[in-house]
């Protein structure tokens, strides 16, 4: 079994905090063997971590691989109209080689950032060519191919029968859902109330409480959408998901921007997680979710770049940033430090994805690492402090993910980041002139 010794490096260890502390760290397989000061095997492989942090990886709760190409095709625009004028259209456009391409970028862009798992949504067809992109890639991943069998505006090319929406879904869980030694987990993703009949909501709470699997959807997102699903169900977004019996601690809500009283309480109550992404909100002028009153009512929340389309950008250590700014603007200076926002981009994103050994560097978790080089952070602070307000995604330089490494010395160690450009430019290209768009 391979080791890898990380000597001498700042590990930022604590379960409840990230507090920097000198040490070495000792993996051994695809798991974190010993933390402290390890003496090295005889056929340990060393990496000299002087001058760097040692965190874990960034864990992303809401992600989109098959916007990538789609990034700058969008501007300007406010939720619906973005999605039913532009992406939509370009999603139906998508084919294997399109998909895959954008799947290839957005992965690279992901882990050369520091991002070591993703729950990710794709389009209503493709899924295949997306689970052997992450399959491929070595990140760890939850996925879900996106389900829609209702909506206005939404191409004949995306819009399924609830039972093919099923059949499909169940199909793809059942040849990836612990893929690679639970490395690939599937989840099912009703993509949001307004493209999914209460039938096939219901369905999938059923399927989730049956099987454990996860359930990725999108709520509360923008005010529009929110007076659609009220006029549409009679209901506020969340109390109708709670109706339909989709919320409970395996259900991950993206969004979560304009949200009431009851509907916190709601989430809190089914351990509902609310995957934050704040980049993705402003840019889009969704508004910006109250974090601070989410934490404080007890609900989980974890972070995401959404896709490329949106947020331009899928650099994890950017999301944190910005969380943190934003939450002042509800609670004040103190409303979440660089420690908790780091926190919420490790550990609470895989409470999240229900992946229990996941998100700290503790003996036994899986060897899931970011290596940052301390000298090309801003000086100043703690180590989270630096890490998150420093400019934390440009320090990254060696990235582990269940004990291998991806990332060497900036350069990825499983394909050629010049190819991976040269087609998702190919591609674009004629995804673009696929798609018809208003």
């Amino acid at each position: 079994m391979a080791s890898v010794l990380i000597r001498g490096g700042t590990l930022l260890t604590t379960p409840d905090g990230m507090r920097g502390v000198r040490g070495d760290l000792l993996v051994l397989g695809s798991r974190i063997e010993e933390v402290g000061r390890v003496e090295a095997r005889g056929d340990s492989e060393v990496i000299d971590a002087s001058g760097c942090y040692v965190m874990p990886g960034i864990v992303q709760t809401h992600v989109h691989l098959v916007q990538t190409l789609m990034r700058g095709a969008a501007e300007d625009l406010p939720l619906l109209d973005w999605l039913r004028r532009r992406i939509w259209p370009l999603e139906a456009a998508h084919d294997e080689a399109s998909i895959r391409a954008s799947a290839r970028l957005g992965l690279h862009e992901l882990l050369t950032t520091g991002t070591t798992c993703v729950l990710d949504m794709g389009t209503s067809h493709g899924g295949d060519a997306v689970a052997e992109e992450l399959a491929t890639s070595g990140i760890r991943a939850r996925f879900g191919q996106a389900m829609m069998d209702a909506g206005e505006g939404v191409p004949a090319r995306l819009l399924e029968t609830t039972r093919a929406s099923l059949d499909a879904s169940a199909g793809l869980r059942k040849r990836w859902d612990g893929y690679g030694g639970g490395r690939l987990g599937y989840a099912y993703a009703p993509r949001f109330a307004l493209s999914c009949t209460r039938e096939l909501l219901e369905e999938v709470a059923a399927l989730s409480r049956m099987t454990g699997t996860l359930v990725h959807t999108h709520s509360n997102e923008s005010a529009d959408e929110r007076a659609l699903i009220e006029g549409a169900t009679g209901r506020a977004p969340v109390a109708y998901l709670d109706e339909v019996s989709l919320l409970s601690e395996r259900a991950v809500v993206a969004h979560g921007v304009h949200l009431d009283g009851a509907e916190i309480r709601i989430l809190a109550d089914t351990g509902t997680t609310v995957a934050h992404c704040p980049s993705s909100n402003l840019k889009l002028g969704s508004g910006i979710a109250d974090v601070p009153r989410l934490r404080a009512a007890r609900v989980n929340v974890g972070l995401g770049a959404d896709g490329a389309a949106c947020s331009n950008r899928l650099d994890g250590f950017e999301e944190a940033r910005l969380a943190a700014l934003l939450a002042r603007s509800h609670g004040g200076a103190t409303a979440l430090s660089a420690a908790d926002v780091l926190l919420m981009a490790t550990r609470d994103g895989a409470r999240a994805l229900g992946i229990g050994d996941v998100g700290a560097l503790q003996a036994g978790f899986r060897a899931d690492i970011a290596i940052l080089d301390a000298e090309r952070l801003a000086p100043g602070g703690d180590p989270a402090t630096r890490i998150v307000f420093g400019g934390g995604s440009r320090a990254v330089r060696d990235v582990m993910v269940n004990g291998e490494i991806l990332i060497r010395n900036r350069r990825p160690t499983r394909y050629d980041p010049g190819e991976v450009l040269v087609l998702a430019n190919e591609a674009r290209s004629a995804l673009t002139a696929r798609a018809t768009v208003s």
